[in-house]
């Protein structure tokens, strides 16, 4: 994939600008689906200088950015709503994938944390992305439980042992390895795609920890422990009624090691037939 970047700045003077910076998102961001090639072009219009304004698209080869400078869509769009109002341009293209390819390939499980808590606004942050994740339905089965109370928390980390046994030569023996924040993943059961809906919660929450500099590993022994007292006790303090299950915690906090190198994946596990 391809990367074209393009910052503009407004002539001074200009009447309305707010609608200049309208007219150019709405033309540029409404190429997409018109122009062959074009991936993804978004328009950043608020940054702390007033006069800029910039497009970051996305495109799937030198030869469609090519295309695209000459397509009649965008050629009409830059001489309507563009052209007539910027004073300077400046571009950079370059190779490369989008923001989200570099999460998915870079991120991975963390199983050393250290002490400190992430800012409770990066948390919710975590917790959005999970909550945004599809259901079945579009039902919303899934909540997710912020564990903050100390003696849950230890409870937690008790049943966890209990649950899990020894660790595994070479891990220590905190099954949520430190972590700071605990967040457990539960699904309302009367959603018969329950489990899924939660287990694409903790997708997103992994990648959007990633994304926020946070490290984070889902820690999968939260059925048991949700079928247990201590479940149905963690319910209750949430406010919870009906059936329950278990999907997942996410360990969450700031890396005490490196970011392990990804694997690579095996291509053979992509079958048609």
């Amino acid at each position: 994939m391809y990367r074209h970047v393009v910052i503009w700045r407004l002539k001074d003077g200009l009447e309305n600008p707010a609608a200049v910076k309208a007219g150019i998102r709405t033309s540029l961001e409404g190429l997409v689906g018109t122009v062959p090639g074009l991936l993804r072009a978004k328009v950043y219009a608020d940054a702390a200088d007033a006069a800029a304004v910039m497009l970051d698209a996305l495109l799937v080869s030198p030869d469609a950015l090519a295309a695209y400078a000459t397509h009649p869509a965008h050629v009409a769009a830059a001489e309507t709503f563009v052209k007539p109002f910027v004073a300077s341009r400046t571009a950079f293209d370059c190779a490369g994938g989008s923001e989200l390819d570099e999460l998915i390939y870079e991120r991975r499980s963390i199983r050393a944390f250290r002490p400190e808590e992430p800012p409770r606004a990066l948390v919710d942050e975590v917790v959005k992305a999970g909550l945004l994740a599809p259901t079945g339905r579009n039902r919303q089965s899934t909540v997710v439980i912020r564990l903050d109370d100390p003696e849950i928390r230890e409870a937690v980390r008790a049943k966890n042992e209990e649950i899990r046994g020894a660790p595994p030569a070479g891990r220590v023996n905190d099954p949520f390895y430190a972590a700071p924040v605990m967040l457990l993943v539960v699904a309302d059961t009367a959603n018969d795609t329950a489990v899924y809906d939660g287990s694409l919660a903790l997708g997103n929450m992994m990648l959007k920890a990633h994304e926020l500099g946070l490290a984070a590993c889902w820690i999968h022994r939260a059925k048991p422990e949700i079928d247990s007292p201590l479940g149905r006790k963690i319910l209750a303090r949430a406010g919870l009624d009906g059936a329950y299950e278990g999907v997942g915690h996410l360990a969450l906090g700031y890396a005490a090691c490196p970011l392990p190198a990804p694997h690579p994946y095996n291509p053979a596990r992509y079958r048609a037939v």
